[in-house]
């Protein structure tokens, strides 16, 4: 059932420039859900970001800042048009060195300038995009200057965030846990046009149908089912905007088995039929209406011409 599976758990990151971290700038409208083995900062440079963990839901701006820890699965969409964000990926080891407790610490939320009061946050801000900066101009010493602004950034979110410290065996287990979750979303992901059953999943899994119920429910938030439907949901949508298709041949596609329950849910979601809502303009904001990543990375020269735009962030020049 998961033949190959190991190549699509984790994001793969390659670092560049300096050892144990990567920097890239991207415009990003959809990126499918995903995991890694590095801390991630995000920074919204133009545009608002949606962002979904196992556990959170919300939607940064402009200069607010976004941490994952390590192997945290997470799903990223634009709100409204495609946004500009500022991606820092650092190797839990990068500090061990002077501060070895980095790799058993755990951010107890992704969302740090909401928490962060007001003047550390700014200067927050300032801090990563200056990373950002350096890092793309790539000037004699850059290294030094982005390492010792990278600690300090981190500095912050020790003093300013919640976390908690897990023993090597509880690392483990949650890993193991979350990875497994993150196997079986990216399996749903690839299939969810065809027949998917909870106990196919739990049987592949060597798991009880209630264990994984529950596992599912607890990590997404709605049921097995519900989240099927939805990835089913999204992807007819986009059939009725972009083909012509008869709606039978929508269902079919989108791994429904009749029109009834995809009218209903649409005149839950936007009060249309499916005959009104396929000429009806696109709505903007809403949730990405495909499975595919829709982003891309600029070139160091794109990335250090937007970036020295920013002079509201008071970027370090």
């Amino acid at each position: 059932m998961y033949e190959n599976q190991s190549n699509n758990e984790y994001e793969k990151i390659s670092h560049t420039l300096i050892n144990n971290i990567n920097f890239f700038l991207v415009n990003l409208t959809y990126r499918t859900p995903h995991t890694h083995r590095d801390f991630e900062i995000l920074q919204v440079i133009e545009g608002k970001l949606h962002v979904k963990t196992l556990t959170e839901d919300f939607i940064v701006g402009p200069g607010e800042i976004v941490l994952f820890n390590p192997n945290t699965f997470h799903m990223l969409y634009s709100v409204q048009n495609a946004c500009v964000v500022l991606a820092i990926q650092a190797d839990p080891s990068f500090c061990a060195a002077h501060y070895p407790a980095i790799q058993h610490i755990q951010f107890d939320t992704a969302n740090v300038t909401s928490i962060t009061p007001f003047p550390e946050a700014l200067d927050m801000i300032r801090v990563c995009l200056n990373l950002g900066y350096h890092y793309y101009q790539n000037s004699k010493g850059f290294e030094l200057r982005c390492m010792s602004d990278l600690y300090r950034l981190f500095s912050y979110f020790i003093s300013f965030v919640p976390y908690h410290m897990e023993n090597e065996w509880s690392v483990f287990h949650s890993k193991e846990k979350e990875m497994r979750f993150t196997r079986i979303v990216n399996y749903i992901h690839r299939h969810y046009t065809e027949k998917i059953t909870l106990s196919s999943l739990a049987e592949a899994e060597n798991l009880s149908m209630t264990y994984l119920s529950h596992l599912f429910k607890d990590a997404a938030k709605m049921s097995f089912q519900e989240y099927l439907n939805s990835l089913r949901f999204e992807h007819a949508l986009l059939l009725l905007k972009k083909t012509n298709m008869s709606i039978t041949d929508i269902c079919l596609e989108s791994g429904f088995s009749d029109s009834k329950y995809l009218n209903r849910r649409l005149k839950a979601f936007c009060n249309l039929s499916l005959k009104d809502f396929r000429n009806a303009d696109s709505n903007s904001g809403k949730n990405p209406t495909n499975n595919e990543d829709r982003q891309f990375i600029y070139t160091p020269e794109e990335g250090l011409e937007i970036l020295q735009k920013h002079y509201h962030f008071d970027c370090d020049t």
